[in-house]
């Protein structure tokens, strides 16, 4: 099956001193296109960091992550930071996004990054807010969203480059049970149509088992879970 994300023998630790702690050892995984994979682990266990490396936001000690078959870590930084633009998008727990923006403007933010005219920028920023049902949302700033609702904003500001892959960390940690499975509902409707990759790290068990493939992180090191039926 074709890979579209992939990590080869990745392992992190951190040194205070003396100290040595690993997070990760020997992590190998892959994610193909329109593929949605969930890793449960517990607190610390470093799922939050094993993202971050699949997103070319932390360096491993040791290890490889190719995107398309190109590795992260061979980049200049300009080219990393473009291809985690154009095909990566970040989701996370508490959403970040900026206060004195509306939710058009935050939405629209990557798109100006990286150097759309503002008035297309606007355009597909307001689409995809449709998309997700905040069409009447548009000019509201974060603090007059509801939880739900600033997620939704930051879902939209996810995919509005059409990304390839989407990394979300706790997507779903800060809502109430509802509100959790409306966004997954709305993650997995938009990877339909988009064909969008999902990697989701969580705690979250009933988030997990929507999804294709589910794996376990625990003592550094990866296992597989479940696999759906179509992968198998």
């Amino acid at each position: 099956m074709e890979q579209l994300l992939a990590c080869r023998h990745i392992s992190k630790h951190y040194h205070d001193g003396e100290n040595n702690t690993q997070v990760l050892n020997d992590v190998s995984f892959s994610v193909s296109p329109g593929e949605q994979v969930a890793i449960l682990g517990s607190s610390g266990s470093g799922k939050s960091t094993l993202l971050h490396i699949l997103g070319g936001l932390d360096k491993p000690s040791q290890g490889e992550v190719e995107f398309q078959g190109q590795s992260l870590f061979g980049m200049k930084a300009s080219e990393l930071s473009r291809l985690r633009n154009r095909h990566m998008g970040f989701i996370y727990q508490f959403h970040h996004l900026l206060a004195e923006f509306s939710a058009l403007e935050n939405v629209a933010m990557p798109l100006l990054i990286g150097g759309m005219k503002e008035s297309e920028a606007i355009t597909q920023a307001k689409s995809m807010l449709e998309h997700v049902g905040l069409q009447h949302r548009l000019s509201h700033k974060p603090s007059e969203l509801s939880g739900g609702e600033r997620q939704r904003v930051a879902i939209a500001r996810a995919l509005v480059t059409r990304p390839s892959v989407v990394l979300a960390d706790e997507p779903t940690g800060n809502l109430d049970h509802k509100t959790g499975l409306q966004v997954y509902n709305l993650l997995k409707s938009l990877s339909e149509q988009l064909n969008t990759s999902f990697v989701v790290v969580t705690h979250d068990n009933a988030l997990a088992d929507k999804m294709d493939r589910v794996l376990t992180l625990q003592d550094g090191q990866l296992s597989l879970v479940r696999e759906g039926s179509e992968l198998s």
